[in-house]
């Protein structure tokens, strides 16, 4: 419980500090990657859970934040948030040490396609941003 409360915590001043809303990010994901739908696997069995996220995602994490995250855990909407926040903020932190500014709502948004070291600058993410900016508008319509 004390470990959700954190990353609560952690997202609310992320949030706050940078304009960037990662609820409502993290919100629309879900529907952009399974339309909601926390069973989900894709990506050839590579990809699991509501926001899809990868082995390589959950080391990546693990590595970062000395956590013991599994990749099944990824079918957890619980986990699966969890994960998101914490590989996400540890992109911005990158961001902003490279930058010396935050990134934008839909750097963050490359980032959770392509990676927190690159994502945001590959092409191969436009095509998912343009998924993400029309699921955003029909939600908020």
């Amino acid at each position: 419980m004390e470990r959700f409360i954190i990353i609560f915590l952690l997202s609310f001043s992320l949030s706050a500090s940078n304009k960037l809303d990662l609820n409502q990010i993290y919100n629309i994901i879900k529907h952009v990657e399974t339309n909601n739908k926390a069973t989900k696997i894709g990506d050839g069995g590579k990809a699991y859970g509501i926001v899809q996220i990868h082995k390589i995602c959950v080391q990546d994490i693990n590595r970062i934040y000395n956590t013991e995250f599994t990749h099944k855990q990824a079918f957890s909407e619980t986990y699966s948030r969890e994960m998101f926040m914490l590989y996400i903020q540890a992109g911005i932190k990158r961001f902003k040490m490279k930058y010396c500014r935050s990134p934008t709502e839909y750097e963050v948004v490359r980032m959770w396609n392509g990676g927190i070291y690159n994502g945001y600058k590959k092409t191969s993410t436009l095509k998912y941003l343009k998924r993400y900016i029309l699921y955003k508008r029909k939600l908020n319509n």
